[in-house]
């Protein structure tokens, strides 16, 4: 009896710690396209800690990278790696700031991540 009483107990706070229902900052989406404007938003704006997921629905190998990845002497915030048709790519959070990206694969591509201190920002989508 204990013991089911204790599993209960246990998918209870696992069903709300950190699950959908209670997720204050739901990842922003961003969908990477085969056309322009390419990631879509090609802004995002979003609030400092909030996860920023990219989605990739096209036949094609994207990445997401921080612009900052290519100089030496500025650290590069994020870098997915090639995502795979029907993949993603989520960066948990960021601090306030502005934060150009585009595709290694593909340098046409770029996007921009906005991201404020203001709660009453709400995400682009």
């Amino acid at each position: 009896m204990n013991r089911v009483r204790v599993m209960a107990i246990a998918l209870a706070i696992g069903s709300t710690a950190g699950g959908p229902a209670l997720d204050l900052f739901p990842a922003t989406q961003i969908l990477m396209e085969n056309g322009s404007p390419y990631y879509v938003p090609d802004t995002a704006t979003v609030v400092s800690g909030t996860p920023i997921r990219w989605d990739n629905p096209t036949p094609t190998h994207h990445t997401v990278t921080h612009n900052d990845c290519a100089k030496e002497d500025h650290p590069c915030l994020f870098d997915s790696g090639t995502v795979a048709p029907g993949g993603h790519f989520t960066v948990p959070g960021l601090s306030k700031g502005r934060y150009p990206y585009h595709c290694g694969i593909h340098p046409i591509m770029r996007g921009q991540l906005v991201v404020t201190d203001d709660l009453s920002t709400p995400s682009q989508l």
